[in-house]
């Protein structure tokens, strides 16, 4: 199967996972936080967000396996791949034991860090202990999803979190219908998760390029991916901390019911920063492959052509939000979190700078990296300190806008210099031609679509919804058909959607 085939099924079934998501957040999280209350709901999520950001103690190899793996693998190194596994296997068994360590400590430390009561304490204390278990697993299991990356099997693990979101859906039933504690929810929840784990094992096992799943440490092989790795860290490390630590300064300085707010906003947002970011995922070995070989075709294509697509989805689905965010969110949680609107507007806007997803799958695939660690410090440290200064007044607002500075730090750099200076790419075609464009097209179609149906009385909520998404679709349709994407672009689409699906290897 090709590349580009592989990467377009990859996006459909990452996609469609995405929706799946998405369906499964809109319908458990106003039953969560309606059954458990908005205390309790926004305990959950704390728990989730201090386990997210030990993440961190990646340290980078995610992307360093994906790559190493890929390039070895397109060359044939076998033996080296088989290694890498091995010795990846022994370091995610050191660190996840780490973070079962560091999640003690915090269960530990809770109840002072967020000033909880004794009632909301002892809830906290058995999150985090099922946190322990699932984490360990979950390390491992993120080393078997790098490998299937890098083999190109990309979206066949979405494939398989629709039966585990049926489970979990299930769980959700349960627990309305025996009425089950918080504990026993968040339980059933997380190792719902880690029945992916067997099934994963199985496809590897399947692949032609085999691998022990015998843990041993190879050292000269380790060392020769750990300084890209360290790179990549250096720049994630900052990147992560500005997303994952926002919420965790929400949490210290307002308290669990502001940060139960930004779980409900999260919900919409994340979602479209996912559909974003998944593209680099697929895109990095194509990217690493076509930086290896010198191929400027392929190369351009990603730059160019990935960011307009890119952004001609994002452009219809953040726009389209943000003429009905008011009435969805009322919807689904209730009138009584109308005031967040404002918040969740600004936030799914700054959605938009992840136009530059595509990209970045060439800026990890490069070795250059040190000028992107640079910036991703100043921005995510500035950001951080505003957000601390912000939130106390403006609460789940404050983060919001700190968020949207860090973005605009960020894109500034990305387009004055490392796209010109390093990747050496045409500003003005990315800027102009690739974004601009689809994004103000798309923005002219959405203020019409608003306006129009201004003429019209609709009272209930679901009327404005879907008279204000359908009018938003007549005007956008024609105008990405017919004027965004050229012959050459509907020529590329036909090609991937008239192929019958080939066997992965």
């Amino acid at each position: 199967m090709s590349s580009s085939k592989k990467a377009f099924g990859g996006l459909f079934w990452n996609l469609s996972g995405n929706v799946l998501n998405v369906a499964y957040t809109l319908f458990s999280v106003p039953i969560l936080l309606h059954h458990f209350g908005k205390e309790q709901y926004g305990l959950i999520g704390l728990a989730f967000q201090i386990n997210v950001y030990l993440q961190l103690m990646d340290m980078g190899l995610a992307s360093g396996n994906i790559r190493f793996f890929s390039k070895w693998i397109a060359q044939g190194k076998l033996s080296r791949v088989s290694k890498l596994f091995q010795s990846s296997l022994v370091f995610y068994g050191v660190i996840g034991i780490v973070n079962v360590f560091i999640l003690g400590v915090c269960a530990y430390l809770s109840q002072w860090m967020w000033h909880l009561d004794n009632a909301q304490a002892v809830i906290m204390h058995r999150l985090f202990y099922v946190l322990m278990i699932s984490a360990f697993f979950g390390w491992i299991s993120t080393l078997f999803d790098q490998f299937l990356k890098a083999n190109e099997i990309l979206g066949w693990e979405q494939r398989l979190l629709i039966f585990i979101k049926i489970i979990q859906l299930i769980i959700l039933y349960l627990t309305l219908r025996l009425d089950l504690s918080v504990t026993i929810y968040f339980m059933l929840a997380c190792f719902a998760s880690l029945l992916i784990f067997p099934f994963t094992i199985l496809r590897i096992r399947r692949l032609k390029n085999k691998v022990s799943f015998v843990p041993k440490y190879y050292r000269r092989i380790f060392m020769a991916v750990l300084p890209y790795s360290l790179s990549a860290f250096g720049v994630q490390i900052f990147q992560f901390s500005a997303t994952t630590l926002r919420p965790l300064i929400l949490s210290f300085r307002s308290g669990i019911n502001p940060f139960a707010d930004y779980r409900i906003l999260n919900g919409f947002a994340s979602t479209i920063m996912t559909m974003s970011v998944g593209f680099v995922g697929i895109l990095i070995p194509m990217a690493t492959k076509a930086v290896a070989s010198g191929n400027t075709s392929s190369r351009d294509k990603i730059a160019y052509q990935g960011t307009k697509y890119l952004t001609i989805f994002l452009s219809l689905i953040v726009f389209g939000f943000v003429l009905v965010s008011k009435d969805v969110l009322c919807m689904w949680v209730g009138d009584k979190y109308a005031y967040l609107d404002p918040w969740l507007k600004l936030w799914v806007l700054t959605m938009l700078f992840s136009h530059t997803s595509a990209i970045s799958s060439l800026v990890f695939a490069e070795n250059r990296l040190m000028p992107v660690m640079y910036i991703s410090a100043f921005s995510a440290t500035t950001s951080l300190i505003l957000a601390w200064y912000l939130v106390p007044q403006y609460q789940v607002g404050g983060i919001i806008i700190s968020y949207l500075f860090y973005c605009i730090s960020q894109i500034t750099f990305y387009y004055s210099y490392y796209y010109r200076k390093v990747l050496r790419l045409d500003i003005g075609r990315i800027l102009f031609r690739s974004f601009f464009t689809p994004a103000v097209l798309l923005c002219i179609c959405a203020v019409a679509a608003h306006y129009s149906v201004s003429f019209f009385v609709l009272n209930g909520r679901v009327g404005r919804i879907l008279a204000t998404g359908s009018a938003f679709i007549i005007f956008s349709c024609p105008i990405v058909f017919f004027v965004l994407l050229n012959a050459d672009d509907k020529m590329f689409i036909k090609r991937l959607l008239s192929r019958r699906k080939e066997p992965a290897g």
